[in-house]
């Protein structure tokens, strides 16, 4: 028979969570928003991280590639890794075969233009949580056999 955890120890371990996923997203370079942006989320026998954005659930999920067709007839500004950007492009011809303008790249062939080559997960929030669980390990046994033998005070 399982018995599920307590949530006073499950809020523990999400919260040990939380910090470690904090710390992979700052190790990533992503913002401060990023970072506070996630909570803990736990309940009994429930062990957990909630965000308030959803870009943060599309990089640890991952994305399939997609056509932009969003970006049809409009000027769209492009990033740029050198730091003199943004360069601008219009976006035309979504789908179709051609030569893209990229920069400091110049012409460059696609099969499909403007298409989205999706993100790889991350994976970064199970990671957090699965390394939260395996640290509290000892400690969450320990406090089992103390409630088995009645003093647990959780």
């Amino acid at each position: 028979m399982r018995v599920p955890l307590p949530e006073s120890i499950c809020q523990r371990v999400s919260m040990k969570a939380v910090q470690f996923a904090r710390e992979d997203i700052a190790t990533r370079g992503w913002s401060n928003r990023s970072m506070g942006a996630l909570s803990p989320y736990s309940g009994q026998g429930l062990v957990g991280i909630q965000t308030s954005v959803k870009y943060l659930m599309r990089q640890n999920e991952g994305i399939s590639p997609f056509l932009m067709h969003w970006v049809e007839g409009k000027i769209i500004p492009m990033g740029c890794s050198q730091g003199d950007g943004p360069h601008f492009r219009r976006g035309k011809d979504v789908g179709k075969p051609g030569y893209v303008d990229i920069p400091h790249r110049g012409k460059v062939w696609r099969d499909q233009k403007w298409r989205h080559p999706g993100l790889k997960p991350k994976n970064f929030m199970q990671d957090a949580i699965s390394r939260a669980i395996s640290e509290e390990r000892e400690s969450i046994r320990q406090e089992i056999m103390e409630a088995l033998k009645g003093g647990y005070r959780g």
